[in-house]
């Protein structure tokens, strides 16, 4: 049998931002991202962890899955963007 944990963390987008599976840039904010781990069912210590990040619209709140290394790509694009380049 397997079982699943739950875990959450705020993120915060200065700057408008734009994942996979998303049409048009997100506004920026403070949004939750939830973590599902699921222990398998095998011989030896295993999980599978989903991640989906919740955006919130007027009137609504979606949630998108995501991957670890798209939420942290996303995440480092955003602190760049506030980064004023010196080259010429």
């Amino acid at each position: 049998m397997s079982s699943v944990r739950s875990t959450s963390r705020t993120v915060t987008f200065l700057f408008p931002f734009k994942m996979p599976g998303m049409q048009e840039p997100h506004a920026a904010g403070t949004f939750d991202i939830l973590a599902e781990e699921e222990q398998l069912d095998v011989m030896w210590d295993a999980r599978r962890t989903t991640l989906s990040i919740l955006l919130r619209y007027p009137g609504r709140i979606e949630a998108l899955p995501v991957t670890a290394g798209d939420l942290e790509e996303a995440i480092l694009n955003d602190r760049n963007s506030g980064v004023k380049s010196t080259l010429s």
